[in-house]
């Protein structure tokens, strides 16, 4: 193997495969990155088993050569050393020539650098091919689904369907759904074409998958019974499902209140923020008092102290409420929604309680309260 290429272009695709690599690891192999060069151009291979991602640079991009071919070869090189050499490089252009069949020979006009290899049969074999049932979707609309569900998913292994996030269509309708138990997240997304599946995949892998994602371009999920891949532009990301049953959440999804409030959301999260300050670490708890003419944040610590935040501006329906909740919960749920007001819709004290966009239905966030003081 030998060959040229750009720095530029290099640095990008193990940026991106090294999402699915860590040094970590205790199987060695799995600490690096593949490299598979044939006349066509170079792919980059990288995979911790639950999640693989292969990306490819073209030799040429239109008028632009990126890479020039003198032998082509496959090899296997820790990704983390290839990455912090290719970074500190000074040249645009990188030689790679492997040498001795066992030793990657990388150099610019000042450097030269010599890694051992390891053996490609080692590597394990991806499958990356994407039959299955397809859906296409806009690459706004993923990271949406993203940012406004995976925080929900759950981070403990005791529930594993709970690490992942549920993807559920039918007809034209995609709903994904994520919980931990003590809050929901669910996006609703319109597709294209009718669509029938339920499957659960990791949030672990949909984060790093939203680490990559181009602004503007279509991706396409090809879903079978064991995994999904993930069709970006150059760059093709496959992980497994996890395998049970999800929970059937619309039954726990109120769709009547008694009472509703609308109001300021960056108000709303600075005086959460605020008031647990002097909130017990461990509990985070805050306490959210409504009235008609009142809408008070307060938490309290019998070692540290109170505290009682007022905001002013907003409208509520109902009798007087006093609901507690954990901060974080609520925090995160609201910067989920991104809008600059929301509308908190609730039942009780002791009842889920539904935080969405008053003019947007859909993307719905649900807590569960707590009991305090």
């Amino acid at each position: 193997m030998k060959f040229t290429i750009l720095k530029t272009n290099l640095l990008n695709a193990l940026n991106t495969v090294s999402k699915a690599i860590s040094n970590k690891n205790p199987n060695a192999i799995l600490t690096g990155v593949k490299l598979e060069l044939n006349e066509l151009g170079l792919t980059l291979i990288g995979t911790d088993t639950d999640i693989s991602i292969s990306t490819f640079i073209s030799k040429n991009n239109e008028d632009e050569q990126i890479i020039t071919i003198f032998e082509t070869g496959s090899i296997i090189i820790s990704c983390k050393y290839l990455l912090d050499i290719v970074r500190k490089f000074d040249n645009e252009v990188i030689e790679f020539e492997l040498v001795e069949h066992s030793l990657l020979k990388i150099r610019d006009n000042l450097s030269d650098f010599s890694l051992n290899t390891m053996k490609v049969e080692d590597f394990p074999n991806i499958d990356f091919n994407d039959d299955g049932n397809e859906i296409t979707l806009k690459s706004s609309d993923l990271r949406d689904i993203i940012d406004q569900t995976c925080f929900a998913a759950s981070d403990k292994e005791t529930r594993p369907i709970l690490t992942g996030v549920n993807f559920k269509a039918n007809g034209k309708v995609l709903e994904c759904v994520a919980t931990d138990s003590y809050r929901l997240a669910k996006k609703i997304i319109n597709l294209d074409e009718n669509s029938t599946f339920n499957v659960t995949i990791p949030a672990k892998t949909l984060n790093e998958i939203g680490k990559i994602l181009e602004t503007e371009s279509n991706i396409t999920l090809a879903i079978s019974s064991k995994k999904i891949i993930f069709n970006l532009k150059n760059t093709k990301i496959s992980t497994r499902l996890i395998s049970g049953v999800y929970p059937d959440t619309s039954k726990i999804i109120p769709t009547s209140f008694l009472y509703s409030l609308d109001s300021s959301s960056q108000s709303i999260v600075n005086a959460i923020d605020r008031a647990s300050l002097l909130s017990p670490e461990k509990s985070n708890f805050v306490k959210m008092s409504l009235s008609e003419d009142s809408f008070i944040i307060s938490s309290k610590s019998l070692e540290i102290g109170s505290v009682v935040e007022r905001i002013k501006n907003f409208i509520y329906h109902g009798d007087r409420l006093d609901i507690s909740f954990t901060a974080r919960y609520v925090i995160d749920a609201i910067r989920a929604i991104g809008s600059e007001e929301v509308t908190i819709l609730l039942n009780g004290d002791m009842k889920t309680f539904i935080i969405k966009n008053k003019n947007d239905d859909s993307n719905i966030q649900l807590v569960q309260p707590v009991r305090t003081y």
